[in-house]
């Protein structure tokens, strides 16, 4: 094995442990939205929260998934009161979707969460070092070029930096996928 695979396995293998810290905190923060939301419901919400007023065949869309898979976390989502589904005003067939008051409230309280989570996790990080991951990371994120493997987040990462160094957020961004 060369040494850049061998290097590969090993950042892999590092991959392998933030995707562990991330599924095991998604599912935490699921729960603390709702005791019966799930993960794929979690992601759908955030998706309202961000875009709304969104429809379910725009969400199915974004997502890359399945419509029905979207419209049953929809209809979860309504039921747990945390989706507010309501005719579109210039066309009485389509329904808009966006977050109910709880579920905004939730989030402030996620997006805390998960922020204290990751500056716990990069309190002796200099900025040098935090600039360094930020760029590794985008530049990874933004490599794809195979639709089969070209996702939501690095096709979102791309239409938004177009290459160019994003702005500082105010408040960080709810759990990722």
């Amino acid at each position: 094995m060369s040494p850049k695979d061998a290097r590969i396995t090993e950042i892999i293998s590092e991959f392998s442990e933030i995707f562990t810290f991330a599924r095991t905190r998604w599912a935490r923060y699921a729960e603390g939205v709702h005791p019966e939301l799930r993960g794929v419901g979690l992601m759908v919400l955030q998706l309202i929260l961000k875009k709304g007023p969104v429809t379910a065949t725009e969400i199915s869309q974004m997502l890359d998934m399945d419509k029905a898979t979207v419209s049953r976390q929809v209809a979860n989502l309504r039921e747990m009161d945390l989706v507010v589904a309501e005719p579109a005003a210039e066309d009485k067939r389509v329904t808009l979707l966006t977050p109910s008051p709880l579920a905004q409230e939730q989030f402030v309280k996620i997006r805390i969460a998960w922020a204290e989570s990751y500056h716990e996790r990069f309190s002796d990080w200099s900025m040098d070092d935090l600039e360094v991951l930020k760029l590794g990371l985008h530049r990874f994120n933004t490599a794809s070029t195979d639709p089969a493997v070209d996702g939501p987040a690095a096709r979102c990462s791309r239409e938004q930096n177009h290459g160019l160094e994003a702005p500082p957020r105010s408040e960080p961004d709810a759990p990722a996928a």
